[in-house]
């Protein structure tokens, strides 16, 4: 990147303009998050318990919607760079909104499966879109010190959708299904109208790349010459193998071998949002001088000790404990590793590089489950020995991070 792309982008707004920009996207993915946090958790309910679907099929949604997410990330990361953030940013829900009343229109008219299958595939891919291109449009946005902040207001505000989303959900199970398709579709909508009104074009061209696309090169050969980047990418996904037993493996052995209630551990897992939408920014701006490789590298030893807490944990305590270490070990790595990313990253392949972050953090939660379950059928009896494997991920991860920790960006 030159200096004199630097001295552009800086002044491109006001401080105050920026920081305003970027409420209006943590609003707009709070929105995007909750739309999806609404439907996601009651699909099995209504495939097989209203539609009297099998559950050996109605599982077929989740691959489904995971080969829509890898297939989604690198498609929407080069579309970013070929179109333009902002579009992007709109298209996608707008997309995804037309995907949610279809499946509406399905619930309506007790539609076949393999429409619902479609439905699905459709609005989990032209979800990357918003997400890939608004990580992009940050990127271009702000300068790389004040990056950081702004992808922890992004993260408060998927949490906070997080948090109303299933409990909205809840409410809108009790009437008909079709409306909680078209009251996510309209979610959908909202999310691409703040796209449009409230994050104009950044003027780096007729179709805001900060440079002419056509010159990159393919993915591939940029990442065998961006050892730094291949790196980043092998240890996030290494320490995804880890961060995905926590919505999978952690609910299993958390109700059945440590033998809490449903309801108790609701109460575990709001405990992890809570805590971020609390403390993600006031910890981060806190250690803001410190190297982000060792900060990433904190976290990822902060989720090795919470495994190693949830496989001796015997009561709700225990694992309330466990999961307050986990959550710091979130605060201090997951968004850093988003911020490292968009330092790397060249200016005309923003989005290539985010999406090939979003393509690693699919395939951490697509394949981490499939370990954990085969760990947890061999050594459900053996709680410690169970963690302790599981956490080796996060473990390597670590050390591999603290090992980057010296070397230069390449972006």
């Amino acid at each position: 990147m030159t200096e004199r792309t630097v001295t552009h982008r800086l002044n491109l707004d006001t401080s105050a303009g920026r920081q305003r920009r970027m409420r209006f996207i943590a609003v707009a993915w709070g929105i995007n998050v909750l739309a999806y946090s609404i439907v996601y958790p009651f699909l099995p309910i209504y495939l097989h318990t209203i539609r009297d679907i099998p559950m050996s099929t109605v599982g077929l949604i989740f691959p489904v919607m995971g080969l829509a997410t890898i297939i989604g990330s690198p498609v929407s990361g080069w579309l970013s760079d070929r179109i333009g953030r902002r579009g992007l940013m709109v298209i996608g829900p707008l997309g995804r909104c037309g995907s949610f009343f279809l499946l509406a229109w399905m619930a309506a008219v007790d539609g076949p499966f393999w429409g619902f299958v479609l439905g699905l595939f459709l609005a989990t891919f032209l979800g990357k879109f918003f997400q890939c291109a608004s990580n992009a449009y940050i990127t271009d946005l702000l300068p790389e010190e004040e990056r950081l902040s702004a992808f922890n207001m992004v993260h408060v505000g998927s949490n906070i959708g997080w948090m109303i989303g299933p409990a909205l959900g809840a409410f809108l199970a009790r009437t008909p299904y079709s409306l909680m398709f078209s009251i996510t579709a309209l979610l959908c909508l909202a999310t691409a109208a703040i796209a449009m009104f409230y994050c104009p074009k950044i003027p780096f061209g007729d179709n805001d790349c900060p440079v002419s696309c056509t010159n990159a090169g393919t993915l591939i050969s940029v990442l065998r010459r961006d050892t730094m980047m291949l790196m980043l990418s092998l240890l996030t996904l290494c320490l995804f193998f880890s961060i995905s037993q926590f919505a999978t493996t952690l609910s299993v052995y958390a109700t059945e071998i440590v033998g809490i209630a449903k309801t108790s551990l609701g109460f575990l897992y709001t405990i992890n949002g809570a805590m971020i939408i609390l403390f993600l920014m006031p910890v981060n701006s806190a250690l803001k001088k410190y190297n982000l490789y060792i900060r990433i590298s904190a976290g990822a030893l902060l989720y090795t000790m919470a495994f190693m807490g949830f496989g001796v944990s015997t009561t709700w305590i225990h694992l309330a404990l466990a999961m307050i270490v986990m959550t710091f070990g979130e605060i201090l790595s997951l968004t850093a590793i988003l911020s490292a990313v968009s330092r790397l990253a060249p200016s005309n392949m923003v989005g290539r590089y985010m999406g090939t972050h979003s393509l690693v953090e699919g395939l951490g939660w697509a394949i981490g489950p499939f370990i954990g379950s085969l760990l947890f059928e061999q050594f459900r009896s053996q709680g410690f020995l169970l963690w302790v494997l599981l956490s080796g991920f996060a473990l390597i991860a670590g050390a591999g991070f603290f090992s980057m920790a010296g070397r230069r960006f390449s972006g």
